[in-house]
């Protein structure tokens, strides 16, 4: 399967509700986009890679995984 496209962007219930009332949501997609950058395109050692990787934004964990739509979902922990 292809990396997923970083632009095309969904998240959470629970990601809307920590980031909305501080209008940070996109600050958040243009995180999501540095992040992804970074990211190697395959790992082997069960690390981070750009279809499943975990970051950190406000200080709040996040986990941001490929969907069924080749896009990102940005989830808390709890929501995976």
């Amino acid at each position: 399967m292809k990396n997923p496209n970083p632009f095309k962007q969904f998240i959470t219930p629970g990601v809307r509700a920590n980031f909305e009332k501080s209008n940070r949501l996109g600050d958040l997609w243009a995180a999501v986009v540095m992040e992804y950058r970074r990211q190697p395109d395959r790992c082997s050692d069960g690390g981070n890679d750009k279809k499943f990787f975990s970051m950190i934004f406000c200080e709040v964990k996040l986990f941001v995984v490929q969907n069924e739509i080749n896009g990102l979902t940005i989830m808390l922990p709890e929501e995976y």
